[in-house]
């Protein structure tokens, strides 16, 4: 043994160190493709396809797991170079970076294999039990055969504007992009979790104008989520996918993404393309879709804050910091708004993808959802929003309550004076005192017939503060809920009460029920006629029209809100059902679908200080075959009735029904507004 030893020493010491490794010989194999990756994407349908015969691709590996920011996939394209087509399979399988390397050429034995969608993206898998699973790992190498072709991939450059179908699962790069505003400062993915984040890519053009964003989806298991992301502007590339109807950018590692110029000021680039008036001219009543033929950018300042809590997930802006025509009302699903868009600062709102409605009768914007304005996902707001870090000081228009109009100042900054509690209300809170419900408090003037609502939020800092219970001025946000106009505070600051209290004259609020209909030939027809009896105009502002169905001591689906109407002295008001104005050749006040008492139902009309103030009818009974029971017919309320009453007295009224044998047909035996 110890010879052996010493022979072996020697040779170790006379051994040539310049040794070179063995030359390793790839055998290629010998298929050939059948078909071509785009003649593959064509077979699928609206289900899984499964192939049944002898198909084979050939394509080249863009994707990589080496990072873990990829996980079981594997995505090839056609050519290294100018790929005009790529799949992506779902591989059982960790660690594909060591079989099949960024640039492997690589042949796949479709039969047996499946195609079809999964959360948007195009696949090809396995398909076990009905459902598109992932390749098996037992079978990878029964489908998938390696070349000894090895290629220097170079990516598509595209602009995010210009994606489409055809670039999916390719590798592509974005030039001039840079990470948004809000992500600046963090890094690639989460660091205290394995939860995966998203971050915004946005594509500049030379002048620094934003062309388009994209999202990049880092995992929490990637080996680069902790480095921080770079501040510059530069190129990114990666495998483009898809989430469901989103288009995404898949990073192989961090070396995909080169952001070492100067950083796009995206802000400074910004300039306003369409006006406040402009936008309300578009607006045609119904959903106002901006869309992408040409570029809409509103110049807005702030006029809302969230930083007291009495505004929430909302942004107001108006058109001007003083004498604006108006504002609008921007739902976002963010929280401490106010960290970013500051009182009075001026900010770009650019509204392509974005959606313009009356909400409850308030121009609202937002994206879309359900047919209607939804809330800006948070990532998703300095897409739209720009500040441009300069800060302005809000004027508030000077108003008096009679001259505050539903149509004017809408969503801006007003400050209303001369304006106190109604009586009922002293001593309350703004909101309430315990609980964290949203609560109105009625503001008026004492010769004035409409009242300001002053909306505070059970959030709010200040909601259990005591309201001053002395008169003066209030400065907030001015909007409108269907008819009634409604404002809402930033702080306790924007209350000025520094008069004394004025003592009204009592105002007699005498308003009737004279007439409840049920044509016998139109049920679209049907209406109920309110008078004023007083000697004063009277605002039916907090004041309700309650129905109770067919014996019920329950209100019908919580009453109709008259708010926003006033009923002068000797005037009347007609509430009708949606087919009135086309029988009767005029116009109801209000129409409401909510009018529809078939003869045994009750009206009850309640005033704003919730007392029951005229009722037609006997709550909790079925009016069918009763002394009151207008089916087919009319109540009309008799001339010498002047005052209204909580318990119904049938013999205050004429009563026409069918089961009297006097049956009423529209028009000719009705005469609204002519009580």
């Amino acid at each position: 043994m110890k010879k052996y030893i010493f022979i072996l020493s020697l040779l170790l010491i006379h051994c040539d160190t310049n040794y070179e490794f063995p030359e390793i010989v790839c055998a290629e194999n010998n298929l050939i493709a059948t078909h071509t990756i785009a003649q593959v994407l064509e077979m699928a349908g609206y289900g899984i396809t499964t192939f049944e015969n002898d198909i084979i691709i050939v394509g080249y590996v863009v994707s990589s797991d080496a990072s873990g920011n990829m996980y079981k996939t594997l995505s090839l394209q056609d050519a290294p170079a100018n790929a005009t087509a790529a799949i992506q399979f779902s591989v059982d399988k960790t660690n594909l970076y060591a079989v099949y390397p960024i640039g492997r050429k690589v042949f796949v034995k479709l039969k047996g294999l499946s195609i079809g969608y999964g959360r948007g993206v195009l696949q090809i898998g396995k398909a076990i039990a009905g459902e598109l699973e992932r390749i098996p790992s037992s079978e990878v190498f029964n489908h998938f055969f390696r070349s000894c072709e090895v290629e220097q991939m170079e990516p598509r450059a595209i602009k995010i504007s210009e994606i489409n179908e055809s670039h999916l699962q390719s590798l592509v790069v974005f030039e001039n992009v840079q990470f948004a505003e809000e992500n600046i400062g963090e890094s690639f993915g989460d660091i205290s979790s394995t939860k995966t984040m998203e971050r915004l890519l946005c594509q500049t053009a030379e002048n620094c104008e934003e062309l388009g964003t994209i999202k990049l989806n880092i995992s929490g298991f990637s080996d680069f989520k902790n480095k921080q992301l770079p501040e510059g502007n530069g190129n990114v590339q990666g495998v483009l996918t898809k989430y469901y109807s989103e288009y995404q950018l898949q990073l192989r590692d961090e070396n995909d993404v080169e952001l070492v110029n100067q950083r796009c000021s995206i802000v400074n680039s910004a300039q306003a393309t369409i006006s406040y008036q402009e936008i309300i001219d578009l607006y045609a009543g119904a959903l106002l879709e901006f869309g992408l033929e040409k570029k809409y950018v509103f110049e807005g300042y702030v006029v809302s804050s969230d930083q007291e809590g009495n505004f929430e997930n909302v942004l107001y802006i108006q058109d001007k910091p003083e004498k604006p025509e108006g504002g609008f009302k921007i739902l976002m699903d963010e929280e401490a708004i106010f960290e970013k868009y500051a009182l009075g600062d001026k900010v770009f709102l650019e509204l392509n993808y974005l959606y313009l409605d009356k909400i409850d009768g308030q121009y609202t914007i937002g994206v879309f959802e359900n047919a209607s304005i939804g809330a800006i996902e948070g990532e998703d707001i300095s897409r739209y929003l720009f500040n441009s870090n300069e800060n302005y000081k809000i004027i508030p228009e000077q108003k008096r309550l009679a001259e505050l109009s539903v149509d004017k100042n809408q969503n801006t900054l007003v400050t209303v004076s001369e304006l106190q509690l109604k009586k009922s209300e002293l001593g309350k809170a703004y909101a309430y005192y315990s609980g964290e419900e949203t609560a109105s408090r009625r503001l008026m003037l004492c010769e004035e017939s409409n009242v300001l609502e002053l909306e505070t939020l059970g959030s709010a800092t200040f909601s259990n503060k005591k309201f001053p219970t002395n008169k003066g001025s209030v400065t907030g946000v001015l909007y409108r809920n269907q008819e009634q106009l409604k404002m809402q505070l930033r702080s306790l600051e924007d209350v000025d009460f520094d008069q004394s209290y004025e003592e009204c004259a009592e105002v007699i609020e005498n308003i009737l029920i004279t007439e409840v209909a049920d044509p016998e030939n139109s049920v679209g027809a049907r209406f109920l006629e309110l008078y004023n009896a007083g000697t004063t105009s009277v605002s039916l502002n907090g004041w309700r029209l309650n129905k109770y169905l067919n014996g019920s001591n329950s209100i019908s689906s919580g009453g109709l809100d008259l708010s926003g109407y006033t009923i002068d002295s000797g005037g009347l008001l007609i509430i009708a059902n949606t087919d009135f104005d086309a029988l009767f050749n005029e116009q109801a006040d209000i129409v409401s679908s909510y009018i529809s008492g078939n003869g045994d139902d009750v009206y009850e009309l309640e005033d704003s200080e919730g007392s029951v103030h005229d009722v037609y009818g006997v709550k909790g009974e079925d009016g069918t075959n009763m002394v009151w029971e207008y089916l087919d017919g009319k109540a009309t309320r008799k001339k010498e009735v002047i005052n209204g009453t909580s318990i119904f007295d049938a013999s205050e009224w004429i009563i026409y029904s069918k089961t009297n044998g006097n049956k009423q047909t529209a028009p000719q035996d009705f005469s609204p507004n002519s009580w």
